[in-house]
């Protein structure tokens, strides 16, 4: 059964203002909505497969509002005239490839949506149409935008996106009433001067086009809110920009921008900065002023520091600076209060501040692919519900066990440490984008680099000649092999029986035989060693893994669950 509704006005019976017979699988305009000529002012028939407009469709004189998108439609007959109380006409996604020039006669059309059609120019008619509020004409084939764009003036929203225009007339800055213009997805190469007489414009998308620079003039649209320049060309961002005080989001990723404006601390109001992608060398100090800031996305750029303004973006949610070159963060970001992700993997970081562990909000930290060697032991008051130290970490949570740093402070540490070798000051981070193309053929050419060495510090100080190192923990299965050897040892120094024992096993991956020293204060109190670790009394105590390695794990780095 066909589901639909026909809504009754009060006013009486047989009287009909709306009908909606929307997803009814319909194959042709229903014959009985004909009967409410007189009294038909809302026909919703969007999203069935209605192929043509019968003659008779257009004795519905009274039609306020008709939605006929999503159908199969090919073309408006000119008897479109004929609605002259039309205010509303959505035709999105057909088939139809223009509109007849006596669509002119509706004076009351207001908003009109052709977007997703084969229209391939801006219909002449609809230019004549003096009352337009709103006009979208995106995912179409129009290759050039007309100068009598500017007849329009009342135009409050005007959608471009997605069609082929190379350029903008200087007409456009007749439309002084547009709030919103998107214009993505285009050819664009340059805009128009006049864009500096859209005083009421709010929403700006230039997004997916081919502009090398923004004109200085449009500092003059105070009253713009959102911009999105991504995915260009643009190498310079002018100064007068800063003085788009009511602007709140602010998109540039994608682009060969070296700097922001140096006062880009003005825009109070701003609360998304995306920078990503980019060959951003500094950050301004200034960015500590945008105080309204929730989203700072500075990935894949060239930074080598943050500036510690960065501390009085108390409003900050995101803070993401993957694939840059910073050696350290500064302490000032624990002032975030508000921060919940923090991301910066792939840079050349050697230590955290221990102040962040006063990011109370913090959910989300990454800083894998580092060259961490552990983690301040204040962490351990993080409520984090992720912490990423490496690319080849199997949950997003693993296990810290505290041990003690050269300098004698606390520390976290895992099987995960260190995530990178800290001589090698050739790698910037495993593989930054900001390597030359030259290196970039050497890496690829040359054999993966195993960076996930087990070193750590033991609570025995070391030799200063020979340095000890943290091996891959013992197996479980391992572990029973050792202790019926050593029974079997001790067995047979007390004279009784050995217990036969099975051979021992291969050491795990990664396992560096222990050198034999001349020594005699070196010799083991027992002859028995396996897997790096002398058994018996001189034994270092070295902290365990919470999650050992199984045999069959060891080749693929996953810890076993």
């Amino acid at each position: 059964m066909k589901l639909f509704n026909i809504f009754l006005c009060q006013c009486g019976v047989g009287r009909t203002d709306s009908i909606d017979r929307s997803n009814s699988s319909l194959l042709a305009v229903p014959s009985d909505i004909y009967r409410y000529s007189r009294s038909l002012e809302e026909l919703i028939l969007k999203n069935n497969q209605i192929k043509d407009l019968p003659k008779p469709f257009f004795n519905l004189k009274r039609l306020k509002r008709l939605i006929l998108k999503d159908n199969d439609l090919c073309y408006v007959p000119n008897d479109i005239g004929n609605l002259t109380h039309l205010n509303e006409l959505d035709l999105n996604n057909n088939g139809i490839q223009g509109l007849p020039e006596n669509i002119k006669f509706c004076k009351n059309l207001q908003v009109v949506d052709l977007g997703n059609n084969p229209v391939d120019a801006v219909p002449k008619g609809l230019l004549q149409v003096k009352c337009l509020t709103s006009l979208a004409l995106n995912d179409t084939n129009i290759v050039e935008l007309p100068a009598s764009i500017g007849n329009l003036n009342k135009l409050v929203q005007l959608d471009l996106r997605e069609n082929m225009l190379e350029s903008i007339p200087q007409t456009i800055g007749s439309l002084t009433r547009l709030e919103f213009l998107d214009l993505g997805g285009n050819h664009l190469e340059s805009l128009p001067q006049n864009i500096i007489h859209l005083a009421n414009l709010e929403e700006l998308w230039l997004d997916c086009n081919s502009l090398k620079r923004i004109p200085s003039e449009i500092g003059e649209l105070r009253k713009l809110e959102i911009l999105d320049l991504s995915d260009n060309q643009v190498e310079h961002i002018p100064e007068e920009i800063c003085n788009c005080v009511s602007m709140t989001h602010l998109t540039l990723t994608q682009n060969y921008l070296q700097s922001l404006p140096a006062n880009i601390g003005n825009m109070k109001k701003l609360e998304i900065l995306k920078m990503t992608h980019n060959r951003l060398a500094e950050l301004p100090a200034s960015v500590g002023n945008c105080t309204a800031m929730t989203e700072l996305h500075l990935g894949e750029n060239d930074l080598q520091e943050l500036p510690d303004t960065v501390g009085s973006l108390t409003n900050l949610i995101f803070l993401t600076a993957d694939k840059n070159r910073l050696g350290a963060l500064p302490a000032s970001i624990a002032e975030c209060s508000q921060l919940s992700i923090l991301t910066v993997r792939e840079n050349l970081i050697p230590s955290l501040p221990p102040e962040f562990s006063r990011l109370s909000s913090l959910t989300v930290l990454d800083v894998a692919c580092n060259r961490l060697d552990y983690l301040p032991g204040s962490y351990r008051d993080l409520n984090v519900r992720a912490m990423w130290l490496s690319d080849n970490q199997s949950k997003p949570l693993v296990d810290l066990q505290q041990d003690t740093s050269p300098d004698g402070e606390m520390v976290l540490v895992n099987y995960l440490f260190p995530q990178a070798p800290p001589d090698n000051e050739e790698l910037d981070g495993f593989g930054h984008t900001g390597m030359t193309s030259e290196s970039e053929s050497e890496a690829e050419s040359s054999p993966p680099v195993n960076y996930r060495e087990s070193k750590i510090f033991f609570d025995v100080a070391p030799k200063e000649s020979q340095p000890l190192f943290r091996h891959p923990t013992p197996t479980p299965k391992q572990l029973k092999v050792l202790k019926a050897q050593r029974t079997s040892y001790l067995a047979q120094e007390n004279g009784a029986t050995a217990i036969p024992s099975r051979p021992a096993p291969k050491p795990p991956i990664g396992y560096e035989e222990e050198e034999e020293s001349d020594d005699p204060e070196d010799a083991p109190t027992s002859p028995l060693l396996q897997n790096g670790f002398r058994m018996g009394a001189d034994r270092p105590q070295v902290t365990s893994y919470s999650n050992p390695l199984s045999s069959a794990d060891q080749n693929t780095g996953q810890t076993r669950i």
